[in-house]
C-alpha cells in the first residue's frame, strides 16, 4: 500500500455533522455527501437562509475532508464531518467548529471513482496494514479522508485517507 508519514499542526474544522454506525457507514456516508452535494454544491439560487451556509462552504472548502471522530459519545457508532479548515468567523446554523490534534500523520493515496477507490483501501487499512504493521500504532480514534478537486467518477480521480500515529 501507497503511503507516506507526515507530521502536522492542529487544525481547527467546520463542517456537517451526523451519527453513523459502523455497519452502515458504506452506504450512510455516501447518502450524507450526495444531500450535501445536492443542498450546496449545486448552481443556482440559494434560499436566503443558505446563503450564508454556502458562502462559509466556500470559504473555508467545506467538502475538502471527510473527517470520523471515534470518541466513544455513542455505542457502536462514530460522528462524521464533510468539512473544511475554519478560516474563522460566524458559525452558520447546522455547522459544527471541532479541533483536530496535532499529531503524526500516516497519509494513504487512493486512486479512482468514489466510493469505491476510498472504500477499498480503508477496508485493506484496517484489515492488512494496521493488524501487519510493527512500527506504528493509532495515536487516537479519527481519521481523515482527503478530497481533490475535480470528476469524482473518473478513474484517475485522487483522494487519500489518513491515520494519527505514534511510533511503536
Amino acid at each position: 500500500m501507497e503511503f507516506t508519514v507526515e507530521k502536522r499542526e492542529a487544525m481547527k474544522m467546520i463542517g456537517f455533522e451526523r451519527v453513523v454506525s459502523y455497519g452502515d457507514s458504506y452506504q450512510e456516508i455516501p447518502k450524507f455527501w450526495q444531500e450535501f452535494c445536492r443542498q450546496y454544491c449545486g448552481e443556482g439560487t440559494a434560499p436566503e437562509k443558505d446563503k450564508e451556509i454556502r458562502q462559509t462552504i466556500a470559504e473555508c472548502m467545506v467538502g475538502e475532508y471527510g473527517v470520523c471522530v471515534e470518541d466513544g459519545q455513542e455505542k457502536d457508532q462514530f460522528r462524521y464531518y464533510i468539512a473544511g479548515a475554519y478560516q474563522g468567523g460566524n458559525v452558520p446554523e447546522g455547522m459544527t467548529v471541532f479541533q483536530i490534534p496535532a499529531s503524526q500523520w500516516v497519509k494513504f493515496r487512493c486512486v479512482g471513482p468514489m466510493p469505491e477507490a476510498l472504500q477499498t483501501v480503508n477496508t485493506r487499512i484496517f484489515k492488512e496494514w494496521l493488524p501487519g504493521n510493527q512500527e506504528y500504532e493509532i495515536a487516537f480514534h479519527m481519521n481523515i479522508e482527503w478530497y481533490s478537486q475535480g470528476d469524482t467518477q473518473s478513474e484517475n480521480y485522487e483522494s487519500g485517507i489518513w491515520l494519527p500515529v505514534k511510533r511503536l
